[in-house]
């Protein structure tokens, strides 16, 4: 009885001194622990991001390689990719007022310029295939820019042996990677030219229409049809004596286009015949949180152009337009709820369920906000990615 009262004593101090030790490891070098695996779970993402951005290199260079002229090597297709991938814009000054037409200059002046760099590696490339270098490279380059901010991250952190810095950027890793893991999808979306969730403004206008030329055979689309802007067309059909002018980009290539300035020509075109617009309604994805269904349609005020900056531009410009004018237009959005990922993955069954919700709420806007007679500005934001016209 004795031994075993002499093991337990024996037992008892070891575990004393062993929980004594852990604490004191943790207390000296539990910070420098949690930095390591900080570190650990940011390289681990540095080689996710690495890979996912290879993958778009080769998609880009698959299409370049059968339309290169002779001669060009796939060194030099490589290096031009990568020199795409680091273009860059530099915003201008926010310090005055002018801010807006800077930000209009420059970004419309960005998409001309990759246009022409592509081009003159490209002399023969036809419209489509830019449209669609032209969105992997924007993916590509999204999924480039946060390595690089990672990796950055992560040389700092450990040069500076801040591992305080380091937990920091691992804590921002999970919005980063989900951000990049949206673009990776988008990739191959855009490869195999299929409608994405983002297209939900463009097929729902475009369904819109053919259910209204459907109940009205004498209506002739092809010959109703006008490019507004660069790769924004718009049709004239008439809902109930209402005249709607509906505008969207033209698939099935990826094409988003200037849907500001298409609606600048609009208004512009209007007010020349003494004609007013009485309601602007844009439709688009939306922002879906966690915990909100998706396909949610829902009904608002304001101007709904989600993205970067060049769509707040667009935004500014077409809030703007309908402020000036005399009397100002109100406007109306409709939306369906999809996070970034579900807005550049394949269009999902949730999503394509909306379609009919959404032209139903657009009939509802229309009876309910105009009158006979009076003209409604219907906007179809997104990527016109496999959305055919026809």
């Amino acid at each position: 009885m004795s031994q075993f009262s002499d093991f337990l004593a024996q037992f008892n101090e070891f575990l004393t001194t062993f929980f004594i030790i852990l604490l004191l490891l943790v207390f000296f070098y539990g910070q420098n622990w949690q930095g390591w695996y900080a570190g650990q779970q940011i390289k681990k993402s540095l080689k996710r991001l690495n890979k996912w951005k290879k993958h778009g290199i080769n998609l880009i260079q698959n299409i370049i390689e059968p339309r290169s002229s002779e001669g060009i090597t796939p060194r030099e297709i490589t290096e031009f990719i990568n020199k795409m991938l680091d273009f860059f814009v530099i915003p201008p000054s926010q310090l005055d007022p002018p801010i807006y037409e800077k930000l209009r200059y420059v970004m419309s002046y960005r998409e001309e310029r990759l246009s022409q760099l592509i081009k003159q590696f490209l002399p023969n490339i036809d419209r489509s295939s830019l449209a669609t270098i032209s969105a992997l490279l924007n993916a590509t380059t999204e999924i480039h820019n946060l390595h690089k901010k990672i990796r950055h991250n992560l040389i700092i952190g450990e040069r500076t042996k801040s591992y305080l810095f380091l937990l920091s950027s691992a804590s921002d890793l999970t919005q980063m990677m989900v951000k990049a893991r949206a673009y990776r999808t988008a990739l191959d979306s855009f490869k195999d030219k299929q409608p994405i969730g983002d297209s939900i403004g463009p097929l729902s206008v475009n369904e819109f229409i053919k259910e209204i030329q459907k109940n009205n055979r004498a209506l002739d689309l092809e010959r109703n049809l006008h490019e507004r802007s660069n790769g924004i067309y718009s049709s004239e059909i008439s809902y109930e004596n209402r005249k709607c002018v509906c505008l969207r980009p033209k698939g099935p290539d990826a094409i988003v286009g200037n849907i500001g300035e298409a609606v600048e020509n609009v208004i512009i075109e209007l007010r020349e015949k003494n004609q007013h617009p009485s309601i602007v309604i844009t439709v688009d994805a939306m922002t879906r949180l966690e915990g909100e269904k998706l396909g949610t349609v829902a009904q608002g005020l304001g101007i709904v152009i989600g993205g970067d900056s060049h769509n707040m531009i667009e935004k500014f410009q077409i809030e703007t337009l309908c402020m000036k004018e005399s009397p100002s237009i109100p406007f109306e959005a409709v939306v369906c709820r999809e996070s970034l990922e579900e807005a550049v993955s394949p269009m999902s069954e949730p999503i394509k369920l909306a379609i009919p919700k959404i032209i139903r709420t657009l009939k509802k806007i229309i009876r309910s906000q105009t009158k006979p007679n009076e003209i409604v500005l219907i906007l179809g934001i997104g990527n016109a990615i496999g959305v055919s016209f026809e």
